[in-house]
């Protein structure tokens, strides 16, 4: 990418570093040769996707005991993909055995298949 052919605003340059810091960009413009000035927004800039991924997930505690028999205990998790997959698959839904630790998985266009995806594996 040329900072100084191009003239780019700050929500554009914010995106192709990744959407890193107000303070980065304003780095890397102050030691690119010839980079033209960007105006920065005048309250501090709070990226929708970046709080997303600093966001921390307590797991679960950890549980000594397992299921005394197979199909008595199944954890399952129902995920939306953040983009279309290449075969038009939007979610996946996820089963794990608690006796076994056998992990499947299903992946579905819409939501509405998870039940007849269930149906399918058990």
């Amino acid at each position: 990418m040329s900072l100084v052919t191009k003239h780019l605003d700050f929500e554009t340059l914010h995106h192709y570093f990744g959407h890193t810091s107000d303070e980065v960009i304003c780095h890397v413009l102050n030691n690119v040769e010839d980079a033209k000035k960007i105006h920065f927004p005048i309250q501090k800039h709070v990226c929708h996707d970046y709080t997303l991924r600093k966001m921390y997930q307590y797991s679960f505690s950890e549980n000594p005991t397992h299921s005394s028999e197979p199909l008595r205990l199944i954890h399952s998790d129902l995920l939306e993909l953040s983009t279309l997959s290449y075969s038009k698959y939007k979610w996946i839904i996820t089963f794990l055995d608690d006796h076994f630790s056998f992990y499947n998985i299903a992946f579905l266009c819409k939501k509405s298949e998870a039940a007849d995806a269930i149906k399918s594996i058990f």
